[in-house]
C-alpha cells in the first residue's frame, strides 16, 4: 500500500516537474520551432531551383522554366528560382513573366546573393539585381524613340512634359554654374528663352554630357554641335535642323536607356550590332548630323529691347559654356549691323556724311543718284542676305578647348 502511494506521489512530482519546465521554455521552443518549420519550407523545391540554374547557364530557357515552375510549386518563396525564372523569361521575352518574378523578390527582400543576371561576375543581393532588372525591362517596354514619316527621328515625349523637363535642365545647368542672370533681381529661365528656345538649348546641355561621360566621341560631338549651332547663333550660322525646337527628356533617361544597352551587350542578352542600331537613332533624334531639312532661323532684332533680349540670351549660353567667347562676339556684331549700329568703321560713316564728295559727284554724273536709288530699291533684300553670309564667312572659328569635353568614348 505504501510501495503504491509513493510510486503515485513520485509521478506527479515528476509531472509537475516536467510541466513546469515545459513553462520556462515555453515560449523559446515555439519559436525555435517556427524557425525550423520556414527553413525546411525554404529548402523545399531547392533541388529543382538547382536544375534550373543549370539549364539557365547552359542556356535551355524553356527548360529552365519547367524547372521553376516546379520549384515555385514546392517553395513560392525560393528566391534561387525566381531569379532564374525571371531572367530566362527576359530572353524568351515574357516580360510580363519576369516583372512578375522581380516584383516578388523586391517583397520577399531576402539576404540570398547569386552571381547570376550581374555585370561584374561577382555576388550581389539577388533583391538587388531583382531591382535593377526590372527597372531596365520598364525603360525597355516604354519607347524612347519614335520614326516621323519623312524617316527622321524623334523622341516619344508630349510637349507639355518635354518644356517642363527643357525648363528644369536649363535651371539646374544655371544653378551649377551659379550663373548670375540679372544682379539685380533673379530671372527665369522663361523670361529668358522661349519654350521652343528651351527645348533647343537642352539638347546642346544633354549632348555636352554624354560626350563628358563618354557616351559618343569628340568626332560626334563636334559633327552634331556645328551642324545645328544655328538653334543657338541664329545670326551668324546655318539654320539648324528641323525637330530641333521639339521636347527632349531629360538627360539621366538618355544616359540609363545607353547604360542598359551597354549591360545588354555585356551579358550578351543582345548583339553589338542592335545596341549601336539603338544608340545611333538616340544620338540622332537627339541632334541631327546632317539635317534632311532645316528650319527657319529666327528674324534678327528690329529694336533696342529685342535686341537688349538677344545679347542677354547670349551671355547666359556663354556662361553655360555652349558658345566660344569668338562666336558670341560674331553674333552680337551681327545683332548690332542689324540695328544700323556700325562700330567698326566710323571713318567711312563720317566719309559717307561728308557733303564735298556729294556735291562733286552729282556735278559729273547727274543721273547716277537716282539709278543708285533704284538699285538699292530692288536689291534691298538681297543686301541683308549678303551682310549673314559675309558674318558667317569671317567667324568660322574652331571651338575652343573650354566648349570641347575631355572625351575618351570607345563608342
Amino acid at each position: 500500500m505504501f510501495a503504491r502511494d509513493f510510486t503515485k506521489t513520485l509521478l506527479s512530482a515528476t509531472a509537475l516537474s516536467l510541466l513546469a519546465a515545459c513553462a520556462v521554455v515555453d515560449k523559446k521552443d515555439t519559436a525555435e520551432e517556427s524557425n525550423w518549420f520556414v527553413k525546411m519550407f525554404e529548402k523545399d523545391g531547392q533541388n529543382y531551383a538547382q536544375k534550373a540554374s543549370l539549364e539557365y547557364v547552359q542556356g535551355n530557357f524553356e527548360k529552365t522554366l519547367e524547372y521553376t515552375t516546379e520549384a515555385l510549386k514546392a517553395n513560392p518563396r525560393n528566391e534561387q528560382a525566381l531569379l532564374v525564372g525571371a531572367l530566362a523569361s527576359e530572353k524568351l521575352g515574357r516580360y510580363n513573366r519576369a516583372r512578375q518574378y522581380y516584383e516578388d523578390l523586391i517583397i520577399i527582400d531576402g539576404n540570398e546573393t547569386s552571381v547570376l543576371g550581374t555585370n561584374d561576375g561577382q555576388p550581389h543581393k539577388i533583391t538587388e539585381i531583382a531591382k535593377k532588372n526590372l527597372r531596365a525591362i520598364t525603360i525597355a517596354q516604354n519607347k524612347l524613340t519614335i520614326e516621323n514619316r519623312d524617316g527622321s527621328k524623334a523622341f516619344a515625349i508630349s510637349e507639355e512634359k518635354g518644356n517642363e523637363v527643357s525648363k528644369n535642365t536649363i535651371a539646374e545647368a544655371l544653378r551649377k554654374k551659379s550663373v548670375p542672370v540679372v544682379k539685380s533681381q533673379p530671372v527665369g529661365v522663361d523670361d529668358i528663352f522661349t519654350p521652343e528656345q528651351q527645348n533647343m538649348v537642352s539638347r546642346f546641355l544633354i549632348l555636352k554630357e554624354l560626350a563628358e561621360k563618354d557616351f559618343i566621341t569628340k568626332e560626334e560631338f563636334l559633327s552634331r554641335r556645328s551642324a545645328n549651332l544655328g538653334a543657338l547663333l541664329p545670326l551668324t550660322n546655318q539654320a539648324p535642323g528641323v525637330g530641333m525646337d521639339k521636347p527632349v527628356p531629360d538627360a539621366d533617361l538618355i544616359i540609363e536607356r545607353l547604360e542598359i544597352l551597354k549591360e545588354g551587350v555585356e551579358t550578351r542578352a543582345i548583339t553589338p550590332r542592335e545596341f549601336s542600331a539603338e544608340r545611333e537613332v538616340i544620338i540622332e533624334a537627339l541632334m541631327p548630323p546632317e539635317p534632311r531639312e532645316r528650319m527657319k532661323n529666327k528674324a534678327p532684332s528690329k529694336n533696342i529691347l529685342d535686341a537688349a533680349g538677344d545679347l542677354r540670351r547670349l551671355e547666359v549660353l556663354y556662361n553655360l559654356d555652349l558658345i566660344t567667347s569668338n562666336e558670341k562676339e560674331a553674333e552680337k556684331k551681327a545683332v548690332e549691323k542689324y540695328l544700323g549700329i556700325n562700330r567698326d568703321k566710323p571713318k567711312a560713316v563720317a566719309a559717307k556724311e561728308s557733303p564735298k564728295p556729294k556735291e562733286a559727284e552729282v556735278k559729273e554724273k547727274p543721273a547716277e543718284p537716282k539709278m543708285e536709288a533704284k538699285v538699292n530699291e530692288e536689291t534691298a533684300p538681297k543686301q541683308e542676305i549678303e551682310v549673314v553670309e559675309e558674318i558667317i564667312t569671317q567667324t568660322q572659328t574652331p571651338v575652343a578647348a573650354d566648349n570641347v569635353p575631355d572625351v575618351t568614348s570607345p563608342f
